[in-house]
């Protein structure tokens, strides 16, 4: 089974319902995610292009990489923010950039606030597999006018 194949069988796997947001985040589906995220990590630019095709064309598939939260937010802070990254970089832009850009200087912050170098955080995950988005943070003078 290709990356693709096995990415598409995941993510189907994993319900979501827009009246429970929080049905993505039960415990029984923490490594089905860690899973898609390893899958996609290793994944060649072609597949990674397949991938973000489908999950960008089914917004049920956006909205469960936005709602999924890691449960590694305090215990690896690093860990959760590439997660979240790479959540941004399969959807890049879906379903609402503007939520993106928002959430992208969020985890900036976040990863200052915890000692970490976000600079060198974001240019990995970029290594993986970058969005349009990203240019956008990584410059100082445009993430200062994204924070309100």
């Amino acid at each position: 089974m290709t990356n693709v194949e096995r990415f598409k069988e995941i993510i189907t796997q994993i319900p979501f319902d827009h009246s429970d947001l929080k049905v993505v985040n039960r415990k029984e589906y923490q490594s089905l995610f860690e899973e898609l995220f390893e899958i996609y990590k290793t994944s060649s630019p072609l597949e990674k292009s397949s991938i973000n095709e489908f999950v960008q064309n089914d917004s049920n598939l956006s909205y469960k990489l936005v709602h999924w939260i890691p449960p590694c937010l305090e215990s690896d802070p690093k860990r959760y923010v590439m997660y979240r990254l790479i959540s941004a970089t399969i959807r890049n832009g879906t379903p609402d950039f503007r939520d993106d850009l928002l959430e992208l200087v969020h985890l900036w912050d976040f990863l200052e606030e915890k000692g970490l170098n976000a600079q060198e955080t974001f240019k990995e995950a970029i290594n993986i597999s970058g969005s349009f988005l990203f240019d956008q943070i990584m410059d100082p003078k445009r993430r200062e006018e994204l924070r309100f």
